[in-house]
């Protein structure tokens, strides 16, 4: 089975291994100080974690090639079929040579290995020819010494006679070459295939661009679409004074910081319509009202996405869903992210992030790394004497068994600390234990019965959670990840699509003082957790603001369809992608005057996002 012409591919994939290796450590060598904190084992770690990556684009790129060398039928020894298949090779695998030579210098530009905005700007490439080819020269001639090694040092037929299989037994190869391929392409059997948030599992995160490789990211970045520069304001400055933002509001005054716990949970589709105490008391969950009593239960906060892998990003680094593709599975997924985990963990805080469904579940463990979280706890971490009873057959572990589980881990950890709890029982299909079935109302949704169980499992947490000593010494931030199905007419309208919960609770603090009629919104997370534990960050998002500021009154930034909102306690302003500004009243959604100054402002934000997602600039450096 394992004939002269297996041997061969072998050889000739593995010459190409090799180069991309190569090609690595002249990434590494351009770039050295991007990589100079971190320490050799770590460099070394993310040379061999390439190779996952390496394996996974050469599959890709080379499928043609390794299907027409294994032909179950003809003579693929022949010499003229030989000379064909290295042209197939070399055509193949030239133009990622080329993809990843470009990377060594437009690194630097972008901050990311290149995906397929390199289409976006052919144009430019066309005009700039010239100059691209003075100064960039060496990289021209870089690719034609690497494609001419390509062509000396690839492995001919021998000279003796070659063993051929049986039509049978060639047939059979080919089928077995193909599964490992696939499992070659995934990456491995992991719940989800392969992408570039998977590079960035060592510390220091930049490690990740040395672990992937261009093809690899160009390849992933094929069909999906590339965000569009914004020109509204034509220079930087004009575009930072139109901006309502001021990065000295992440600078501390010389006081002395909290040594607090921080706990965020996060409550799959915990949609405001059915918070009662947001809607007069009509709703399902009699526990988070209760609590609302004893802390700051905000009257107009958004999430800033309708997915729960949009929550994420919002949430643990302050970026707001603003584009068609959430960021976690954009193009622009390996950009930098400076995350709540950073902050923490340079203020000595243990980090972690809990969530009861299969590791890989959308990205999550890859993005809480990226955020800088320092620990995942997922289903594969859960206790496995308790899997079997405590899963709930679909998505992962229910609520309450989980949550007596997380006081549990929390207990063990030394504070301060810093953990997200995101649950998952009332997620579709909306399962509840069979000993609860009928205790929760039912109400008119299938949603509303596993909202009333996963309130339940809130309770219990917060019950156990009161005997531990971490308790008194923790700030609880609840919110959503997003909303879900909606019976109630005054939800169903633009903003009723992202209007949820949003409370702020400490057990030991009273904190009557935080106005709760302000606009809130998931971006505002992580600058009031700063805020409040009096510390100062490095790197600065203008998309959030602490709910502690006095000084405004909040605002929302929101995506939906082919518009963007921002939303303010007085007006909501609305931006379309062909440039129509409309404006509205936040209590009803009815047509209002124009606000020069909003539609300054939700322009800014537009072009600032758009514009510092695409170059990968999009903190305010605090020196």
């Amino acid at each position: 089975m394992f004939d002269t012409s297996f041997k061969l591919l072998l050889r000739r994939l593995s010459l190409i291994l090799g180069l991309y290796m190569l090609l690595r450590v002249v990434f590494f060598c351009f770039h050295y100080s991007t990589f100079a904190e971190a320490d050799a084992t770590g460099t070394l770690l993310a040379f061999l974690h390439g190779l996952r990556f390496d394996v996974a684009a050469i599959i890709i790129t080379n499928s043609l090639f390794i299907v027409l060398s294994l032909l179950p039928a003809g003579n693929t020894m022949h010499p003229q079929y030989q000379r064909l298949l290295k042209w197939v090779f070399v055509l193949s695998n030239a133009p990622f040579i080329a993809l990843a030579l470009v990377d060594v210098e437009f690194f630097s530009f972008i901050g990311r290995r290149s995906s397929n905005e390199l289409f976006t700007i052919t144009n430019d490439i066309t005009n700039q020819l010239g100059q691209l080819l003075s100064n960039y020269w060496y990289l021209g001639l870089a690719f034609l010494l690497l494609v001419l090694c390509l062509v000396k040092l690839y492995p001919e037929k021998p000279a003796a006679p070659a063993v051929t299989a049986h039509a049978w037994k060639r047939s059979l190869r080919l089928l077995l070459v193909a599964a490992f391929a696939v499992l070659g392409i995934r990456g491995g059997w992991q719940l989800k295939p392969l992408r570039p948030s998977h590079a960035f599992v060592l510390e220091p995160t930049s490690l990740g661009h040395l672990t992937l490789n261009t093809p690899f990211t160009f390849i992933k970045s094929v069909g999906k679409a590339q965000l569009e520069e914004k020109r509204y304001y034509n220079t930087e400055e004009e575009l930072l004074a139109a901006l309502p933002f001021n990065p000295d509001q992440y600078k501390q005054p010389d006081v002395k910081q909290k040594r607090e716990n921080i706990v965020i949970v996060i409550l799959e589709g915990f949609a405001a319509e059915y918070t009662g105490a947001l809607n007069n008391g009509q709703g399902y969950t009699p526990f988070l009202d209760s609590l609302a009593t004893q802390g700051v239960l905000f009257q107009n906060a958004f999430a800033n996405g309708r997915k729960s892998i949009e929550a994420l990003p919002s949430i643990l680094a302050s970026i707001p869903s603003l584009m068609q593709e959430p960021f976690i599975t954009s193009p622009y997924q390996a950009n930098e992210i400076y995350g709540l985990g950073h902050v923490l963990q340079q203020e000595g805080y243990r980090t972690a992030m809990f969530h009861g469904a299969a590791n890989g579940t959308m990205g999550f463990n890859d993005f809480a790394r990226t955020a800088g979280i320092q620990e995942y706890y997922g289903l594969d971490e859960y206790p496995t004497a308790l899997r079997a009873s405590d899963f709930d057959g679909q998505w992962g572990i229910f609520d309450e068994p989980y949550l007596h589980y997380v006081s549990k881990e929390l207990t063990t950890f030394q504070e301060p600390f810093m953990a997200t709890l995101f649950t998952l029982s009332s997620h579709q299909p909306y399962t509840i234990p069979d000993k609860y079935k009928g205790r929760f109302p039912k109400g008119e949704l299938d949603i509303h019965e596993s909202i009333g169980y996963a309130d339940f499992a809130l309770r219990a947490f917060f019950a156990a959670a009161s005997r531990e000593p971490w308790y008194e010494n923790t700030l609880f931030i609840l919110t959503a990840d997003h909303t879900q199905e909606s019976i109630s007419p005054a939800y169903q309208n633009e903003l009723g699509h992202y209007r949820v919960p949003l409370l702020l609770f400490h057990p030991d603090k009273n904190l009557d003082s935080v106005n709760e009629k302000q606009v809130v919104q998931h971006t505002d997370i992580m600058p009031t957790v700063t805020d409040y534990l009096n510390i100062s960050v490095d790197k600065a998002l203008p998309f959030g603001r602490s709910v502690f500021d006095d000084n405004s009154s909040g605002r929302a930034l929101l995506y939906s369809g082919n518009a963007w909102f921002m939303v303010q306690q007085d007006e909501v302003t609305e931006l379309t992608q062909d440039d129509q500004v409309r404006f509205y009243t936040l209590a009803d959604m009815a047509p209002a005057p124009p606000a020069p100054t909003a539609e300054q402002q939700l322009k800014a934000y537009v072009q600032y996002f758009t514009n510092g997602i695409i170059a990968n600039k999009l903190y305010f450096y605090n020196d």
